[in-house]
């Protein structure tokens, strides 16, 4: 029920963006979750199956330009294409 209801808000909810500020007030964030702990082919904690990272929740980051948004996207669509099919297995 509560694992339902945490999909829920993450797929359902929306945020409003306001805008964004100068370019020197924009940043990424440095720290997260060790990349040794996860699957690089899929996205999956090596510890805990059934759970996925992505984006900026890695230890992963570099300089402002695009790589930092590449990885997220890339992140993102891994772990969520198969974090999908994790879920739908029988």
């Amino acid at each position: 029920k509560d694992r339902n209801r945490l999909v829920d808000l993450l797929t359902n909810d929306r945020y409003a963006v306001s805008g964004k500020t100068t370019f020197k007030e924009e940043f990424v964030t440095a720290g997260g979750v060790a990349l040794e702990e996860v699957d690089p082919h899929t996205m999956q904690c090596r510890t805990v199956p059934g759970l996925y990272f992505a984006g900026e929740v890695l230890d992963i980051d570099g300089i402002t330009g695009g790589f930092n948004f590449q990885a997220a996207w890339s992140t993102g669509w891994l772990a969520g294409r198969l974090g999908q099919s994790a879920g739908t297995a029988t």
